[in-house]
C-alpha cells in the first residue's frame, strides 16, 4: 500500500478502537514516508495511539516537520500529552512543596529545591518544562530579593526556549508569564523600572488578559510617577481583577492608593488603603493587610496626627510584629513622629533599631526615606551640617537609582533646609547660594513637568504637590540672596504659565515626592502650548503640549534666568522651555 493508503488504514482501526492494529499501520506507514512531513504527521498519529511513547514522538515530529500546519499539530498534540512517568516523583515533590508554600511552612524551599535537582539529570523538554515551574516556585518562597530574581529569571529563561520550540506545552506558557511577572515585581523594587516594564510588556503579549500583569505594571507605572498611564492602568486591572482573579483587587487598591496621595488625594489614598486592609482581611492576605495599615499610619503622621498613627503602629505590632521588615517600617514611622512630638533623639535610637532589624540590603527608596527621616531629627537637634549630609545622600541614592523625580523632589526640601541653617549663622551667602543652586533647578523642572498631565483634577493637584512647594523654595532662597533681577525675571518666567487653582487641592506631603511622572519626550509631537486648553482630555494620557517660551525682557538678549533654566534641564535631563524666546509684559 502507498504512504496515504496506510494512513488512512490506521486511522480506520483508530475509529474501529483498533489501537494495536492502528500503531501497526503507522509504523508501516512511518516506513513508507518520503519527506519529512510525511514523517511527521505519521509519528503524530503513531504518537496518539502509543501513549507511552507519545512525548518522544512528538518531539521528534516537531524537529522534522517543515511545513508549519504540521509542526502546529505536532505542538498542539504535545501540549495535550501529560508528563511522562519517570517525572512523577519531581511532579510530586514540587505539589508537596506547593502545600507547604500556601500554609507558610518553611520547609517549602527544600522541597523545592529537591524537586530542581531532580531535573538537572537531563536536557529533554520535559526535564526543562519541570525546572522551570520548579524555579518559578522557588522565586516565590525566596528569602531575599536577589534570590527571588535569580530564580525567576532561571524560570524566563527556561521557560522561552521551551515555549518557542515546542509550543505550550504542561502550561509552559503560564509558567513564563508568572515568572515575568514576579521578577518585575522584585525589579520595581530595587527601582529597576524599565526592566520591569519590559518584562510586563513581554507577559502582557502573552497573556492579554493577566490582572497580575496588569496590576504589576499600573504599580510600575506609579513608581516611575507616570501617574495618569498608572491610573488607566489601574481601572483596566481593577475590572479584570473582580471578574477573573478577585484576591488581586487588594493589590490594585494598594496602587490607586499610592497614585491619590502622590497627586494630592489624601483622603482618597485613605479609602483606597481602608479597602486594602478589608479585603485582604477577607482573604486571609496578611502581607497585603499588614502594608495597608502601615500605610494609613504614614497618612496620619504626614497629617500630623500622632495619636493615630501610634495607635496604628502599635496595631501593626501587635499583630504582624515578628516579620522583621513590619517592625522595621513601624519603628521608622515612629521615628518620625517622635520628630513632630519634638522628641529627635529619640527618633535616632528608633531609626538605628530599624535599621538593624532591615538588616545590610534595603531599597532605594527605603535608604532615602531613612536618609530624610534621620536628617530631620538631625536638623532639629541643631546639627544643619550632619542634617544637610543626609539629605545630599538621599539625592544622590535618588540619582544613581535613576529616581529623577526622587532626587527633584529632596532637592528643595534640601534647600528649605539649608536657608533654616543659614538663619542662624552671620554669614549666611555661601549656604544661601547653596539653597538656590538646590531650589531655583528643582521648582523649574517640577514646574515644567506638568506638561505630561492632561487638563483636569490630576495636573491640579499634581501643581499643588510638587510645583507649588518648590516654587516657594526658590522664591525664598532668592530672597535670602537678595537678588532683585532673578527674582523678576522669575516671575515674568512664571507668569507664562497658568494653571486653574483646585477647589481641593490637598496639602504637601513631602514623603510622597517619590512618586512623579515621567519627563515629556522632547523629540515628541506635541500641540502648540496656546491650543492646549482646547485639547482636553485624551486617550493617550502620555501626550504633552509644546513647552511655553523663555521670557525676557528683549527676547534677542538672554535673561539672568537662562542660564537657570539650562542648568535644570541638564541636572533633570528634560526640556523646561522651548528654545523661542518672548518678550516679557
Amino acid at each position: 500500500m502507498t504512504w496515504e493508503g496506510l494512513t488512512n488504514e490506521g486511522v480506520r482501526l483508530v475509529q474501529a478502537e483498533d489501537h494495536v492494529g492502528a500503531a501497526a499501520a503507522f509504523r508501516a506507514a512511518l516506513d513508507a514516508a518520503r519527506t519529512p512531513d510525511e514523517r511527521a504527521a505519521t509519528l503524530v498519529n503513531l504518537a496518539a495511539v502509543t501513549p507511552e511513547r507519545a512525548a518522544a514522538l512528538l518531539t521528534e515530529a516537531i524537529d522534522l516537520a517543515e511545513d508549519d500546519s504540521v509542526r502546529d499539530a505536532a505542538r498542539m498534540a504535545l501540549g495535550q500529552v501529560g508528563l511522562s512517568a519517570r517525572w512523577q516523583h519531581c511532579v510530586d515533590l514540587n505539589a508537596q512543596g506547593a502545600g507547604l508554600a500556601a500554609a507558610g511552612d518553611p520547609r517549602a524551599a527544600e522541597v523545592f529545591e529537591a524537586a530542581y535537582r531532580e531535573t538537572l539529570v537531563a536536557q529533554d523538554f520535559e526535564a526543562l518544562a519541570c525546572r522551570a515551574a520548579i524555579a518559578g516556585n522557588l522565586a516565590g518562597v525566596a528569602g531575599t530579593t536577589e534570590d527571588a530574581l535569580r530564580w525567576s529569571t532561571e524560570a524566563v529563561d527556561v521557560a522561552r526556549p521551551v515555549l518557542a520550540g515546542f509550543g505550550d506545552v504542561h502550561g509552559i506558557s503560564d509558567v513564563l508569564v508568572n515568572a515575568l511577572v514576579t521578577r518585575a515585581q522584585h525589579l520595581r523594587h530595587t527601582s529597576r523600572l524599565t526592566e520591569a516594564l519590559s518584562d510586563l510588556d513581554e507577559a502582557l503579549a502573552l497573556a492579554p488578559d493577566s490582572a497580575g500583569a496588569r496590576s504589576v505594571r499600573a504599580a510600575v507605572l506609579a513608581a516611575a510617577g507616570r501617574f495618569a498611564d498608572a491610573a488607566a492602568e489601574a481601572d483596566g486591572a481593577l475590572d479584570l481583577a473582580y471578574r477573573t482573579a478577585p484576591h488581586l483587587a487588594a493589590s490594585v487598591h494598594s496602587t490607586l492608593a499610592e497614585i491619590a496621595g502622590a497627586t494630592g488625594d489624601a483622603a482618597g489614598s485613605a479609602e483606597h488603603f481602608g479597602l486594602v486592609r478589608d479585603l485582604s482581611a477577607a482573604t486571609g492576605d496578611t502581607a497585603s493587610e499588614a502594608a495597608a495599615l502601615l500605610s494609613l499610619a504614614r497618612l496620619a503622621y504626614l497629617d500630623s496626627d500622632n495619636d493615630r498613627a501610634d495607635a496604628l503602629y502599635t496595631e501593626a505590632e501587635a499583630r504582624y510584629g515578628a516579620d522583621r521588615r513590619v517592625l522595621a517600617v513601624c519603628l521608622h514611622g515612629r521615628a518620625a513622629v517622635e520628630i513632630g512630638r519634638g522628641r529627635p533623639a529619640e527618633a535616632l535610637r528608633l531609626l538605628d533599631s530599624a535599621h538593624d532589624l532591615r538588616g545590610d540590603r534595603p531599597t532605594p527608596v527605603e535608604l532615602i526615606a531613612t536618609h530624610q527621616v534621620r536628617g530631620g531629627a538631625l536638623e532639629a537637634l541643631g546639627d544643619f551640617a550632619a542634617a544637610d549630609a543626609r539629605y545630599a545622600e538621599a539625592i544622590a541614592i535618588g540619582d544613581r537609582a535613576g529616581l529623577w523625580h526622587v532626587a527633584l523632589g529632596i532637592a528643595w526640601w534640601r534647600a528649605d533646609a539649608l536657608v533654616r541653617w543659614a538663619s542662624t549663622v552671620e554669614d549666611r551667602a555661601e549656604l544661601c547660594a547653596r539653597a538656590l543652586d538646590l531650589a531655583l533647578p528643582a521648582a523649574l523642572a517640577a514646574e515644567a513637568v506638568r506638561q505630561r498631565f492632561t487638563h483636569g483634577p490630576l495636573r491640579e493637584r499634581w501643581v499643588a504637590l510638587a510645583a507649588a512647594p518648590a516654587t516657594r523654595s526658590a522664591f525664598t532662597a532668592v530672597a535670602a540672596l537678595g537678588d532683585v533681577d532673578l527674582a523678576a525675571a522669575y516671575i515674568d518666567h512664571l507668569a507664562a504659565t497658568v494653571s486653574l487653582r483646585a477647589e481641593d487641592v490637598q496639602p504637601l506631603a513631602r514623603d510622597e515626592l517619590l512618586f512623579l511622572p515621567a519627563p515629556p519626550n522632547a523629540v515628541e509631537a506635541h500641540l502648540p502650548y496656546a491650543a492646549s486648553a482646547l485639547a482636553g482630555p485624551t486617550a493617550d494620557t502620555a501626550a504633552s503640549f509644546a513647552l511655553p517660551p523663555r521670557v525676557r525682557l528683549d527676547p534677542a538678549v538672554p535673561s539672568t534666568l537662562d542660564s537657570w533654566i539650562d542648568a535644570a534641564e541638564r541636572r533633570y535631563g528634560f526640556p523646561v522651555r522651548s528654545a523661542e524666546a518672548v518678550a516679557s509684559w
